[in-house]
């Protein structure tokens, strides 16, 4: 192995992992794609396919430790595992949030702390956290997701400060819509919360409905070109937002009022 690029990417099977498997391999790096279902990446290109459930520490541990026999290093994390689900904070299940917390927060801390150890080592090492524009700011009926991507931002900002010293760098990726099974799993996801007729608020799902059915996304290709070409720089910068549409943007700058106001019209 010559000085080729270890990239190790979770939640591969679908998405934004998928493409970013598609195009870092195209472009000559060792890419390890992982999902909990490996048979999901049957026909996707890469240079190990491996099975990872982000919940499980056992399941991260056996792949880590393929990974560096095989490869000897990981120079790239990429913390791409997450999913939404949607529901006013009064209603929405409990455990359910639970899960997705599993899985968009303590996932990703699992999978640090298995892949920063192996990173020391070598004194370096990017890891790319993907979070979302609804980490910087927050939509009626979905708070809890809000929430987690809030918690992917404080993860990096602390990893920024904590790993400095030993040249691992960290960044977030802050997406905005775009056109994956992303929304069909939210559906899936909160249906029977948000086709309650009986709700106090079912104003709220039917306008949350109606928006996403006439909302642009970016397509997913072109999203992740652009992903691929930041996690690839020499020096990342803090965060970065990609298909963020120009006034999803401006909303982050707002003050609180402002915000608020927008996001209560909408």
């Amino acid at each position: 192995m010559k000085n080729e690029i270890v990239i190790l990417i979770t939640g591969c099977s679908t998405g934004i992992g998928r493409e970013l498997c598609n195009i870092l391999f195209d472009k000559g790096c060792i890419v390890v794609a992982t999902a909990r279902n490996v048979e999901t990446l049957k026909d996707l290109p890469a240079s190990l396919k491996l099975s990872i459930d982000v919940t499980q520490k056992e399941s991260i541990q056996r792949a880590i430790n393929q990974v560096v026999s095989k490869f000897h290093k990981i120079d790239i994390l990429i913390n791409n595992a997450g999913y939404s689900l949607r529901g006013a904070l009064e209603e929405i299940d409990a455990n359910s949030a639970k899960s997705m917390f599993d899985v968009n927060v303590f996932g990703i801390v699992n999978m640090i702390q298995a892949v920063v150890p192996e990173m020391r080592k070598k004194r370096c090492g990017k890891i790319i956290n993907i979070g979302s524009i609804s980490g910087k700011f927050v939509q009626s009926i979905n708070g809890v997701y809000c929430a987690s991507k809030f918690a992917v931002e404080a993860l990096s900002d602390t990893l920024r400060l904590e790993l400095h010293s030993y040249n691992i760098q960290t960044t977030v990726i802050e997406p905005g819509p775009m056109k994956t099974n992303f929304f069909k799993t939210l559906e899936n996801n909160s249906v029977d919360l948000m086709e309650n007729e009986k709700s106090c608020y079912s104003h709220f799902y039917k306008s949350d409905a109606q928006y996403r059915n006439k909302q642009k996304r970016t397509d997913s290709k072109a999203a992740a070109q652009a992903i691929s070409d930041i996690i690839l720089k020499k020096r990342l910068n803090a965060r970065y937002k990609v298909a963020v549409p120009f006034t999803y943007g401006m909303v982050t700058y707002f003050p609180d009022f402002i915000r608020e106001y927008l996001m209560k019209k909408r």
